[in-house]
């Protein structure tokens, strides 16, 4: 069978060697570039387009992380249902919401705390930084718009750590 080709390739005229030679090369850079080029090219390209997006998911990571751990090495609060009420006492009166605080409870682990005619966003960064600090979790909360803007009236209620692992 070989033997055949070269008996055929030595029949052809120079001209036509030249154009199989000629084909033949623009074979071999075809199949040079859709095997070896042509992936890595695209392969590259896609990962441009990924590379941004990946970036910013490993920056909310870290970010995330940090925040873990912070709040792993953060102090609890004294588990005591006392602690915690005069931790609660405290964090009110240091946001300025004492006076707006109409009452405080406590029953089984659950601390129900209601505010009168206060303004929103103080009361939500207190009870913002109340949650972060004391590890408390909102059981429950609702709100009344009063006719001042910006002022409600708040009942909410938290509950303590060991409770909220039940």
């Amino acid at each position: 069978m070989i033997e055949a080709a070269i008996a055929y390739w030595r029949g052809l005229a120079v001209r036509e060697r030249r154009m199989v030679g000629a084909a033949a090369a623009v074979l071999v850079l075809a199949v040079v570039y859709l095997a070896l080029f042509e992936p890595a090219w695209q392969g590259r390209a896609k990962l441009q387009r990924e590379l941004p997006g990946l970036r910013a998911q490993l920056a909310q990571v870290g970010a995330l992380a940090g925040e873990a751990q912070r709040l792993g090495t953060m102090p609890t609060v004294a588990g005591s249902a006392q602690a915690l009420r005069a931790s609660l006492e405290q964090s009110v009166k240091g946001a300025g919401l004492s006076a707006n605080l109409a009452s405080l409870e406590v029953s089984d682990g659950l601390f129900e705390l209601r505010f009168r005619e206060v303004p929103h966003a103080l009361w939500l960064d207190w009870l913002d930084t109340t949650v972060r600090e004391t590890r408390l979790r909102v059981a429950a909360a609702s709100l009344n718009r009063e006719a001042d803007p910006g002022v409600v009236s708040v009942r909410v209620v938290l509950e303590a750590p060991s409770r909220a692992g039940r």
